[in-house]
């Protein structure tokens, strides 16, 4: 089957708008809900604190009653009691008189300041304070923290692990998030064993699910692997139209290239796809491929590794991220720096190039080499830290350029 070779991104947004899964919402106890996506906003309901509130240790007063005190002739105020940490405060204060406080106690009404204990002194039932305390003194005031009607965290968010404490502090139980998208995964290939024993028999060890599967975690989603598929086109067609039946979207690994025993395009032809796209302008990876069926997403990725990845961070990545309620970008985070050599390309001029690099702290910032090695080679991932993606029409970058390196969860560490 001839290859035509379209622009990634352009394959990307046609799929996108071709397959018709919705990232699905459910309730979630806040304990379950980290690094979850917020399906609504958070509205408060209530304010933090819900009192005026004490900014110290000392004594609530009304700073009306010290405006006449000096270091000679400091006024005597009447303590009436002690207000505990999460106890009601008393009505009001009335004039003259003080309450000893905590830093986060409750303040009465008409208690405007609070003066610190180390700036006072105490002789039986009263506080004697030496100048004047102004209105507002170390008052933390009722809603400055969070305010009742307050739009707090927006949908959209990936819950952190300090979400979970405002979450709690609004006193919620349950959250609505968007549920992990189920992504099916299917090794295709005769040639490939799960066990050791067969591999140093000479068959091939079937390494690639196990990146893939842990990759679909990192980026948000929910993988099912389908395990090994051989080269025999009704178990490919079999094993695609069970992963459609039980999963968002299906990715296949191997049977993506030109040769006759590569059967995944072929077969994904009989199941009569609403777009079908296989060839990609990009490098390594040209050979992947994506159709929608039954309105369901599947991704054929090659089977050299460096292909694989390439492919499932341009065309499953934002997908999975799209699914979990994400916007469907391809990386988590850029960082600029500084290219270590030349970067030269001798192929493929009109295709985007993905190149893998390490990352160097030095006193200017970040260096990034460039890691060689050809598309099987597994190496170069595990020496990587991100990625340069160059443009098409552009074969050399030169050395001292800056340039963005894209960071992968899962796959991508800084120095």
């Amino acid at each position: 089957m001839q290859i035509e070779y379209t622009d990634p991104d352009e394959v990307f947004r046609e799929m996108l708008e071709a397959q018709r899964v919705k990232p699905k919402v459910r309730n979630v106890s806040i304990a379950d809900a980290l690094n979850l996506v917020l399906a609504e906003d958070i509205i408060s309901p209530i304010d933090v604190p819900a009192f005026n509130s004490s900014h110290l240790d000392g004594y609530a007063v009304r700073s009306l009653d010290t405006g006449d005190a000096t270091p000679q002739k400091p006024v005597a105020l009447n303590i009436k009691g002690s207000i505990d940490l999460g106890e009601l405060p008393p009505a009001s204060i009335q004039k003259g008189d003080s309450y000893r406080v905590r830093t986060g106690s409750y303040l009465p009404e008409g208690c405007d300041a609070v003066v610190g204990k180390e700036d006072v002194s105490v002789v039986g039932d009263k506080v004697y304070v030496a100048k004047p305390v102004k209105p507002g003194s170390e008052v933390v005031r009722k809603g400055s923290d969070v305010a009742k009607g307050m739009v707090v965290l927006r949908a959209g968010r990936k819950i952190r692990a300090q979400d979970l404490g405002i979450l709690r502090l609004l006193r919620l139980d349950k959250v609505k998030v968007y549920s992990k998208p189920r992504v099916a995964v299917a090794s295709i290939g005769s040639e490939l064993t799960e066990s050791i024993e067969e591999a140093e028999e000479g068959k091939t060890l079937n390494t690639h699910a196990y990146t893939l599967t842990a990759l679909i975690k990192s980026v948000g989603g929910e993988p099912l692997y389908l395990g090994i598929v051989p080269d025999d086109p009704k178990a490919i067609r079999s094993t695609i139209l069970d992963g459609l039946s039980k999963s968002s979207l299906v990715l296949t690994i191997g049977g993506s290239s030109v040769g006759e025993a590569d059967l995944v395009s072929k077969t994904l032809q009989t199941l009569s796809p609403t777009m079908h796209k296989h060839g990609l302008k990009l490098h390594p990876g040209r050979v992947a491929g994506c159709c929608v069926v039954k309105g369901k997403a599947v991704i054929t990725l090659p089977g050299l590794i460096q292909s694989t990845i390439n492919a499932f961070v341009y065309l499953a990545l934002p997908l999975i991220r799209h699914l979990s309620g994400l916007d469907a970008s391809r990386c988590e985070a850029t960082v600029r720096a500084k290219l270590a050599e030349d970067l030269i390309f001798h192929r493929f001029p009109d295709f985007k190039k993905m190149t893998w690099v390490s990352l160097e702290k030095d006193r200017d910032g970040l260096i990034a080499h460039p890691i060689r090695g050809d598309s099987p080679m597994l190496n170069v991932l595990v020496r990587a830290d991100g990625y340069i993606l160059t443009e098409s029409n552009k074969m050399i970058v030169k050395k001292d350029t800056s340039v963005d390196v894209s960071l992968v969860p899962g796959l991508s560490s800084l120095p």
